[in-house]
């Protein structure tokens, strides 16, 4: 999944890869973690009520969670470095 909040293109801000299944429920009911401080708030804003995405924080390490399971409190997968 490639989202990029900088560019203001909403061609640009798409996904590129689908949610997969949360691996502790199964529900397809999934959200990529966005992890950094975001370019476009409103892009951000409207992700985030959409359950498309879920807000990480600023705080990024090496050992971020990926994908948050919408149904219950399920994170996992690896961040990647987009």
């Amino acid at each position: 999944m490639v989202w990029n909040a900088f560019l203001e293109n909403e061609e640009v801000q798409t996904l590129i890869e689908s949610n997969p299944p949360c691996p502790e429920c199964n529900s397809k009911n999934t959200a990529f973690i966005f992890w950094g401080y975001p370019g476009d708030m409103d892009w951000y804003l409207k992700a985030i009520d959409e359950k498309k995405i879920v807000p990480g924080g600023c705080m990024v390490t090496d050992n971020d969670p990926k994908w948050e399971c919408n149904d219950c409190p399920n994170r996992w997968g690896e961040r990647d470095d987009d």
